[in-house]
């Protein structure tokens, strides 16, 4: 009986790494801008919700990377530790982010700095964990709108809506 409850706990291990990893690869696949890495985060048919940028496939997402990334000197995104549900062959996470942008040739104005979370949905696949669906709330902006070609965007706090509040199976 002792095995058994050490397998199972062994195996729990195992599968809140394997989400990290995945969760992890993002930030990575995106500041590296090697985003072949994608496939090793996302289901071929995920959804990708991010803030200000709509609704999105795993390939409509990497075009839109490749060509607003370059546009970039550089990224570097902060991941929080995540809040991990496992649910059998299915799970949820929540991870704060913090992600900084930079153009050169917005200088003395180089950076856009964004704070929020993403909120996930993901499935055992034969290759590990992967997203199905990804929500990216952005909670605050701070610096130059137009690291981003966002305008006059207002900077500060978005405005507190049904994204701002906990995940649904965080609260049963």
């Amino acid at each position: 009986m002792t095995t058994r409850l050490n397998d199972d706990a062994l195996s729990r291990l195992l599968d809140l790494q394997d989400i990290q990893r995945a969760l992890a690869l993002y930030v990575v696949a995106i500041d590296t801008r090697e985003l072949s890495l994608f496939d090793q985060c996302f289901t071929p048919d995920a959804q990708i919700i991010l803030g200000g940028v709509g609704e999105m496939t795993p390939t409509s997402y990497k075009e839109l990377a490749a060509k607003g990334l370059g546009a970039l000197n550089a990224t570097q995104h902060h991941l929080s530790l995540p809040l991990i549900d496992l649910d059998g062959d299915r799970a949820h996470a929540r991870c704060y982010f913090m992600a900084q942008h930079v153009r050169n040739d917005l200088t003395p104005k180089p950076f856009l700095m964004i704070g929020g979370w993403y909120t996930d949905d993901l499935l055992r696949t034969e290759d590990g964990w992967r997203i199905t669906r990804r929500i990216g709330t952005a909670l605050w902006y701070d610096g130059n709108p137009e690291v981003l070609g966002m305008g006059n965007f207002p900077m500060g706090a978005t405005p507190r809506a049904e994204g701002h509040l906990p995940p649904d199976w965080l609260m049963r």
